[in-house]
């Protein structure tokens, strides 16, 4: 809210470009940070033993996030954990293997509707009227601030969190996710350890910063296997 506050009173005309540049990035990355609230909420570790309240803040998050409906969204990805990369998975496309486009695509469209469309074009409006108010230069200031930021989101979520880890997996054979091969701290600025996603799929239940001490753990296990099959 902060950020936002910030960029629909920041004066375009006089604010260098990288600034500029930086502040939309930031935008794109906290968008995503409340996605990736409403995904904790979606598993009921946002607010342990207290489901009403995680159950609100996930609805409030993805409102804002995108005008997107938390049912669908918490239906949708339990059926992604239910059965991943089958044709019972909404997150994944046989058909798009090769093609990253048509996926994204795919992946849209089962969490954009209508009325998720009216709301965001709602609240976009609202926004609009109040920069109206504060900046000479109000339909760029939406367009990069708000427009934008969201779309780099919805790219950061499907790459890091779907499309990379989920690209060649085959359901056939049981095999499971991958996990990104990336250090903590990239991990964290590429998608808030999304990539890790195998850790994740094998305990839902754990909330998003958990997920790189799994990882580690993972990590040892595979290796004293290996050193006690050598020995």
């Amino acid at each position: 809210m902060l950020s936002l506050l910030v960029s629909l009173w920041l004066p375009l005309e006089s604010t260098h470009p990288l600034l500029t540049i930086a502040l939309v990035i930031l935008r794109g990355f906290l968008h995503t940070g409340l996605f990736i609230v409403a995904h904790d909420a979606m598993h009921g570790s946002l607010s342990v033993g207290n489901p009403r309240l995680n159950q609100r803040i996930g609805r409030w998050t993805l409102l804002v996030y995108a005008g997107l409906s938390f049912a669908v969204c918490k239906a949708n990805h339990h059926r992604h954990h239910q059965s991943p990369a089958t044709e019972h998975d909404p997150d994944f496309c046989q058909s798009g293997r090769t093609f990253i486009g048509w996926w994204y695509f795919r992946f849209l469209t089962n969490y954009v509707g209508i009325r998720q469309l009216m709301s965001l074009g709602l609240g976009w409006t609202l926004l609009f009227a109040i920069a109206s108010q504060t900046t000479s230069h109000p339909v760029e200031t939406i367009i990069l601030f708000c427009v934008v930021p969201l779309l780099l989101s919805s790219w950061q979520l499907f790459l890091f969190g779907t499309y990379l880890p989920h690209r060649n997996t085959n359901s056939s054979i049981g095999e499971k996710p991958r996990s990104l091969g990336l250090a903590p701290f990239l991990s964290f600025a590429s998608c808030y350890h999304f990539g890790y996603h195998r850790e994740h799929h094998d305990n839902p239940s754990a909330p998003w910063f958990q997920l790189p001490e799994l990882r580690a753990a993972h990590r040892r296990r595979i290796i004293t296997s290996l050193n006690c099959s050598q020995a």
